[in-house]
Formats: structure tokens, sequence, C-alpha cells
């Protein structure tokens, strides 16, 4: 028997490898979960922000748009509500009351 082993067998590399890319890839999904988990919080928000009409969160801005239907243009006001933070665009055009 070797008393005085100094160096790793091919045996014990990929074994320590593979416990090595286990332990990544789970770090790397729950991190990956947790960010798709918020963005789905975020539009969920959005959404019941949308259907209750609260924009608060949103900007808005007048907006001219100019529709043409049988070679007749129209040109109506409209507000465009819309947010544009994280990654996430959404906009929606209202007619004013």
């Amino acid at each position: 028997m070797v008393a005085n082993k100094k160096a790793f067998t091919i045996f014990e590399t990929i074994i320590s490898l593979t416990v090595l890319a286990i332990v990544i890839t789970l770090i790397y999904s729950l991190s990956f979960h947790n960010n798709l988990n918020n963005k789905f919080i975020l539009l969920n928000s959005l959404e019941n922000s949308f259907a209750k009409e609260d924009y608060s969160n949103f900007k808005t801005k007048k907006q001219n748009i100019t529709i043409i239907k049988n070679e007749i243009k129209n040109r109506i006001d409209v507000k465009k509500i819309y947010y544009d933070k994280n990654g996430i665009k959404l906009y929606k055009y209202e007619l004013y009351k």
C-alpha cells in the first residue's frame, strides 16, 4: 500500500467535478426561478392596475392618432398610458372622456 498519496485519481476527479456541477446547477436554477417569480408578481400587479384603471404606476401623455378608413383620414386625440421599467414595456390607448 501507498502510505503517502500525493495525486488525485481519475475517479476522484470525476466525482469532484460531478459534485461541483450539481452545486453550480442548483445555485443557477434557484436564482433564475426567483427572478421569474419576481417578474410574474410585477406583471400580475400591472395587470390588476389596468383592470382597476389605477394608473398611478404608469406614465401618461396626450397623443394624436390618424386613422385612415376608405381613404378618409380621421385624427383622434387619445391618452397613451405606458410602463417602461425593468425590461417590461406596456402601453394602452384610451379616448379622452
